[in-house]
């Protein structure tokens, strides 16, 4: 009877090529170019049966991932980052919204979301679906406005000096100019962040690119152009005072 003969020490090669191989997976987390999975698998349906539907664009912008699918459905994912405590932790994206962006029902064929053009300037998502464009707020993709415009076949023409700045003026304001292509026309279509700040109001009366608004006690002028509040007088000091509709009118009379 022979005594069993004691296990190999490790190896220098081989603990040195372990080694070696952690000090790669550091470096490709580390290099300039980093590819991983972000979200596995995508829920290209709500039940699970994801067959014969495929995706057909993608668009990142500030934490958001969005995705277009051939079943006319866009998908919002919000990234939430990694744990400080966790050395090598990676940050997670969890679903936010599943919509269906508005399309022509007539149309002959359905490709399903064909493009999706991001426009941090001015704070909207350009959609365009079934060859119908719409246009939604961004991060959350609240519609915004109620134009459609059928029959197109691509949207872009976005300038790209404007584009390389938009990091910096996101949220700051202004306009964007972008093209659609519909099958007898270019249109030149201009974005603009138009909102003013004015809860509860009742009233409004415009003349050019001046508006008069008015809430329950005050009225205020507004530069519909440069996108100003010029807020006015109150309407009346007492609690009963003057409708607003009679003030308004005699402010815009002038």
């Amino acid at each position: 009877m022979t005594s069993p003969s004691p296990s190999p020490a490790p190896s220098t090669t081989n603990t040195a090529a372990a080694a070696a191989a952690a000090v790669r997976s550091l470096a490709r987390d580390d290099g300039p170019y980093v590819l991983r999975p972000w979200v596995d698998p995508v829920p290209l349906s709500v039940d699970g049966t994801q067959d014969g539907i495929r995706i057909n664009c993608v668009e990142y912008y500030d934490g958001n991932l969005y995705v277009g699918t051939s079943a006319s459905e866009l998908l919002h994912f919000v990234r939430l980052p990694p744990d400080p405590a966790d050395k090598f932790g990676r940050p997670v994206f969890i679903p936010a919204s599943r919509l269906t962006p508005v399309f022509n029902e007539n149309a002959t064929s359905r490709p399903g979301v064909q493009q999706i053009l991001l426009l941090p300037r001015v704070g909207k998502a350009c959609i365009l679906c079934n060859r119908t464009v719409t246009f939604y707020s961004l991060p959350e993709l609240t519609p915004s406005g109620t134009r459609e415009v059928n029959n197109c076949n691509w949207i872009g023409g976005v300038d790209l000096n404007e584009q390389d700045s938009d990091e910096e003026v996101s949220g700051l304001g202004g306009s964007v100019i972008i093209l659609l292509s519909t099958n007898k026309r270019i249109q030149v279509v201009k974005i603009e962040d138009g909102n003013i700040d004015f809860a509860g109001s009742t009233l409004s009366v415009r003349r050019d690119s001046i508006a008069c608004v008015a809430d329950s006690k005050t009225y205020a002028l507004i530069d519909v152009d440069h996108q100003l509040k010029i807020p006015l007088m109150s309407i009346s000091s007492l609690e009963d005072g003057p409708s607003p509709e009679s003030t308004v009118d005699a402010a815009a009379s002038r």
